[in-house]
């Protein structure tokens, strides 16, 4: 049976330098091919959350709005806990097609590895993953 929405991409940012770099890459991509875009965010397990969760929320709002012309995300979430668990929870529960994540770019030995987030959603997600370059300078 077809499906009555368009794909969603669920795009993850740790609100680092490059995650500006990572909204625009993802907006183009969703415009491309006519993905829904919600974002994510997964705030540290010690942090307040209600006052944390609002003011991310805030800040993912500001990238996408800064970054992209296409339609608002369909969601913009926030959530306590490690970053692997909150990613692979919220991709479960909005039924995300496909997670996008980003990899900084990093000098010589360390360009070998993945960061330890992405290591694990590349392991135990049961949806597409998507890894983008990110720029090293840039918020």
């Amino acid at each position: 049976m077809p499906r009555e929405t368009s794909p969603t991409a669920l795009v993850c940012l740790d609100l680092e330098p490059g995650s500006r770099t990572l909204v625009r890459q993802a907006a183009a991509l969703a415009e491309r091919c006519k993905w829904s875009v919600a974002l994510l965010h997964a705030l540290p397990s010690g942090l307040r959350a209600d006052d944390a969760r609002k003011t991310r929320q805030g800040e993912l709002e500001a990238l996408w709005r800064d970054a992209s012309d296409v339609r608002p995300p369909v969601a913009v979430l926030v959530a306590a806990g490690p970053a692997e668990d909150v990613i692979l929870d919220a991709a479960r529960r909005i039924d995300a097609d496909c997670i996008v994540l980003g990899r900084r770019l990093r000098p010589h030995v360390e360009r070998i590895y993945v960061g330890s987030t992405t290591s694990a959603v590349l392991s135990f997600a049961r949806r597409p993953v998507l890894v983008l370059p990110l720029g090293s300078g840039e918020p």
